[in-house]
């Protein structure tokens, strides 16, 4: 199974949201749309803590951003 982006679980976790709020969804339907959702919030908060990791690593490293120097990423 392909590792889905940060950008596609976001987008899922937006349609989660979206159905829960819509009400139109049974109480069995709802919960398991709640539960997917936290579990995918969790994945999508560790992929951004990853990230941070990383920048902070290069940081560290004395390799400069793109934004230390300037330029538009």
């Amino acid at each position: 199974m392909k590792k889905q982006t940060y950008e596609a679980g976001l987008e899922e976790l937006t349609a989660i949201i979206a159905s829960i709020e819509n009400g139109e969804l049974t109480l069995e339907a709802t919960l398991k749309a709640y539960e997917k959702g936290a579990a995918l919030s969790q994945r999508l908060a560790a992929m951004l803590s990853e990230g941070k990791g990383r920048i902070l690593k290069l940081q560290e490293d004395g390799t400069k951003t793109a934004f230390e120097e300037g330029e538009e990423a």
